[in-house]
C-alpha cells in the first residue's frame, strides 16, 4: 500500500471513530475483490454495544449507521421487537368489537 493511501485510510478511520464510537481502531480494510461479502466496499470491525458483550463484528462502512450489535444480540433484539409488536396487535384486536360475519347467499337452481 502506498504511504499516501495509508495516511488517507488512517484519516478516514479517525473520522469514522469520532462519528461511530463502536468502531475498533486499526480495523479498516481497503476495498478488495477477494472479500466476497463486502464486494468493492471498505469494511471495518465494530464492538457490540450491548452491555457486557465484547464481541467483534466486521461490517461494511456503509452500514455503520444501522449496525451496532453483534449478530447474536441483533437476532435477539429483532425477536423481542416482533414479540412486542405481536402483543400490541393482539391487545388492539381484543379492544375492537368483532364484526358479524356476512352470510353467503344460497344459489337458487331453476329447473329447465
Amino acid at each position: 500500500m502506498k504511504p499516501d493511501r495509508a495516511k488517507e485510510l488512517a484519516a478516514c478511520e479517525a473520522g469514522l471513530k469520532l462519528r461511530y464510537p463502536h468502531v475498533v481502531l486499526g480495523s479498516l480494510r481497503e476495498v478488495s475483490a477477494r472479500e466476497g461479502k463486502f464486494h468493492m466496499k471498505r469494511s471495518v470491525q465494530i464492538k457490540c454495544t450491548f452491555p457486557g458483550c465484547e464481541t467483534l463484528r466486521r461490517i461494511a462502512t456503509s452500514d455503520l449507521a444501522q449496525v451496532t450489535l453483534c449478530e447474536e444480540h441483533t437476532r435477539q433484539a429483532r425477536l423481542r421487537r416482533r414479540r412486542e409488536a405481536r402483543a400490541i396487535h393482539k391487545a388492539e384486536a381484543a379492544k375492537q368489537p368483532k364484526k358479524a360475519k356476512a352470510k353467503k347467499a344460497k344459489k337458487v337452481v331453476t329447473p329447465v
